[in-house]
């Protein structure tokens, strides 16, 4: 009990915690007369430990708040969880997206350099073409095993 309640207070120092669960001293721990003699004369001004009066079946205002406290931190932990997994499923499908986005500029110019007639134009269609090949490359490198899978 000594070892729960000094953990408890240096967690959190309240003072109504600490005049709810006070210090069990030795006489606190003796066995009292009313409890061995039920008939014993002058039973009324025998004084029972403190630990005997606890209203113990109404939960007190400490405990109903830290309750509300950890099941309100288990819901922003289940939220963020939750959020991380939305954000992975949407990295993975930009990476993807990219990759497709690279494709369709290369294949813009492919169709460009077919259609050009002048030779300074399919030069620079090519060089075009190379560009945007090279960020393909890179990208499904990059993103390798990461990336969602276009089917």
């Amino acid at each position: 009990y000594q070892r729960a309640r000094q953990a408890i207070l240096q967690l959190d120092p309240d003072v109504n915690i600490e005049e709810r669960y006070q210090e069990i001293q030795l006489e606190d721990l003796a066995v009292s007369k009313e409890v061995t003699e039920e008939n014993r004369f002058g039973q009324g001004t025998s004084k029972l430990a403190w630990f005997w009066m606890m209203d113990v079946y109404t939960p007190s205002i400490y405990l109903t708040k830290n309750y509300a406290q950890f099941t309100e931190s288990i819901g922003s932990k289940r939220a963020r969880r939750d959020r991380w997994k939305e954000e992975v499923l949407l990295v993975r499908h930009e990476m993807l997206w990219t990759s497709l986005w690279f494709k369709h500029h290369k294949n813009i110019w492919e169709k460009r350099a077919l259609q050009s007639t002048e030779p300074g134009k399919e030069a620079y269609a090519n060089k075009q073409i190379g560009l945007w090949s090279d960020f393909d490359k890179k990208a499904r490198l990059m993103f390798q095993g990461k990336q969602m899978d276009y089917n």
